[in-house]
């Protein structure tokens, strides 16, 4: 029994019955790769003017005996398979013939992208490489779309390489497949698994074959935003995020910390509920106080409405959440009564012993409570929490050994504060506000500065001798603070430019303060046309005078019009001790800084906290 020829001549006759199909495919022929090719037609009468082109076909004939299962694997060399890569491709066939011989024949459509696929699974070593192939179809119209994928999958060219760049010019993504797809869940294709041709199409009307693995996913599996707002505890989620996870699995997520999965088993609805403590302070008090609401009521309030979730199950128990909950809602009182930008605090960051002292201090303000402690002292600190701290007094309280915490920024609390030098008897001493005592190194940090209030501890000390030089200080501490976090450079701006403005009003339009102003300006919004043509007014006339600072208002000027070659110019004219004190001012971060916003610093910055005109 010639097997070989069994082989060829099953392929050849399924080949046959296709219409759009003619086989050429020779038994025991002496090429070395392929025994022949399929020709593709666009018509029925496979005319020549109806060739679409043809598709290389090897046929292997082997003796078997036993089930034939829907799938097997059969090993090829590698020379063979590179082969057939040269080749553009190879409709790769395997004939089991039994010994009354009956034929069962299976395929692999190994395109020049699954080839490559097969090779770099494989050590560089191995000789044959194992191939998974599936039963060959029965009916012509499933044979030609196989045969039609093999022809399209021709173009592809491995040694031609793929830029990634192409994907932001891609117009669309073509999939060609040999057999339907579902596309109502996600779908992997891989060169192993699918017969598949990926083409992408450019804006240009360009088409490249695409090799590797496609992963699809229905627009419902993936997460997307709804009108749904979801409530429970006293707090609503307002659009919340669902995605599919599988055909009887729906995720709802509400926030970065709790999210609702809904299983459906028949007609019954099973609730799960994933609650993750959030380092954010407010994210962890509203989820916490939801989740508590949730388990108290068994249910949630969708767009308003009660529905409850019975077979709800949450990790944890209720007493432990609901002491979380007191805890954070004792810090939520603390941080309103000190001003604290709660959203700021990450929980995580926090130590044992500063959550410590967070107890004390909402005793303290809170609960009005002296706190005792025998070797106490008047003493100005700053309790830190994490990256973050707040600014503190302690005084003695009412008994012996007692003391008081007082929040040097609280103007519903005013005190009066006045500074002489450590060796002065203070008979010189002058007043001054909380801002003025803060270290720059530190005023980054203090949450509790209460910037919306700044105007009402300067305003007190309008009429002192000393006032508009210190607001002057403080609006370019506020600059550099606002360069130093971004999480709060608005904040500091915004209060930088108030207090400014109200030095104006005082002191009228000089050049040390428009320079301010420009330069808060410049770090907000950008500077307008009308802007620059008076930076370039006070440069020209600065540069006319002797007075005093004018080289430093003109070089100041220079920078904020972002002329590069005459602040280099400038910088070279001026002495070192100038250009030291220079280089401490919030003007020089703009050195590098385009006016669009942003602060990019050079080597030579060195930003040495101290005070200036600008």
């Amino acid at each position: 029994m010639d097997v070989e020829a069994l082989a060829v001549a099953k392929i050849q006759a399924m080949i046959a019955r296709c219409p759009h199909l003619k086989p050429f495919i020779t038994s025991n022929d002496k090429t070395p790769f392929t025994d022949g090719h399929i020709d593709v037609y666009s018509g029925l009468g496979q005319k020549k003017t109806d060739w679409l082109g043809r598709v290389s076909v090897q046929v292997k004939g082997r003796s078997h005996s036993g089930k034939q299962s829907a799938q097997i694997s059969f090993s090829i060399s590698r020379i063979d398979l590179l082969g057939f890569q040269r080749d553009s491709g190879v409709l790769y066939s395997y004939v089991a013939v039994d010994k009354r011989g009956r034929c069962t024949p299976y395929y692999a459509l190994l395109s020049p992208f699954t080839i490559e696929h097969f090779l770099n699974s494989a050590p560089a070593a191995q000789g044959s490489i194992s191939v998974a192939l599936k039963r060959f179809p029965y009916q012509p119209v499933e044979i030609e779309r196989i045969v039609a994928l093999a022809l399209k999958t021709r173009d592809q060219r491995t040694s031609l390489g793929f830029d990634s760049d192409v994907f932001q010019k891609m117009k669309s993504l073509t999939v060609h497949s040999a057999i339907d797809l579902n596309l109502s869940a996600p779908l992997r294709l891989t060169p192993d698994e699918l017969d598949y041709a990926l083409e992408l199409t450019t804006d240009g009307g360009l088409t490249l074959p695409l090799g590797g693995e496609l992963h699809i996913y229905p627009q419902t599996y993936m997460e997307q935003s709804t009108d749904i707002a979801i409530g429970a505890g006293g707090v609503t989620y307002e659009r919340v995020s669902t995605r599919r996870v599988d055909a009887e699995t729906v995720e709802v997520r509400l926030g970065p910390a709790v999210t609702l999965t809904m299983r459906e088993k028949g007609t019954q609805r099973i609730w799960n509920v994933s609650y993750t403590a959030p380092g954010n302070f407010v994210e962890r008090l509203r989820a916490t106080r939801f989740l508590v609401g949730l388990i108290e009521k068994q249910g949630v309030e969708i767009n308003g409405a009660a529905r409850p979730l019975g077979g709800a199950t949450v990790a944890g128990y209720l007493d432990e959440l609901r002491g979380h909950l007191s805890t954070l809602e004792e810090l939520e009182e603390l941080f309103d009564h000190l001003s604290v930008n709660s959203a700021l605090v990450d929980l995580e960051e926090i130590s044992a012993n500063a959550f410590n002292w967070l107890k004390a201090l909402y005793r303290a303000f809170v609960g009005g409570e002296e706190l005792r402690n025998e070797s106490g002292d008047t003493a100005r600190g700053l309790v830190h929490l994490g990256r973050w701290a707040v600014m503190l007094m302690t005084v003695p309280g009412s008994e012996p050994d007692t003391w008081r915490y007082i929040d040097p920024f609280d103007p519903a609390a005013p005190h009066m504060f006045r500074w002489s030098a450590e060796d002065d008897d203070g008979t010189s001493a002058f007043p001054v506000t909380a801002y003025d005592i803060v270290e720059q190194e530190h005023l980054p940090t203090i949450l509790n500065l209460r910037l919306d209030r700044i105007l009402d501890a300067y305003e007190p000390i309008a009429d002192s001798d000393r006032t508009m030089g210190l607001a002057n200080r403080c609006v370019l501490a506020l600059v550099l603070a606002a360069d130093s976090t971004d999480e709060r450079k608005e904040e500091f701006l915004r209060a930088g430019g108030e207090l400014n403005e109200w030095i104006i009003e005082h002191e009228g339009e000089t050049p040390v303060h428009l320079i301010n102003r420009w330069q808060i300006i410049h770090r907000t919004t950008g500077l307008s046309p009308e802007h620059l043509n008076a930076i370039r007014t006070m440069k020209r006339q600065a540069g006319r005078r002797s007075a005093a600072m004018a080289e430093e208002i003109e070089l100041s000027c220079a920078i904020l019009l972002d002329d590069a070659e005459e602040v280099d110019y400038l910088l070279g004219e001026l002495a070192e001790d100038k250009l030291a004190t220079i280089r401490t001012w919030p003007i020089w971060n703009l050195r590098l800084q385009p006016r669009s916003g942003g602060v990019e610093v050079d080597d030579e910055q060195n930003l040495r906290r101290g005070q200036g005109p600008a």
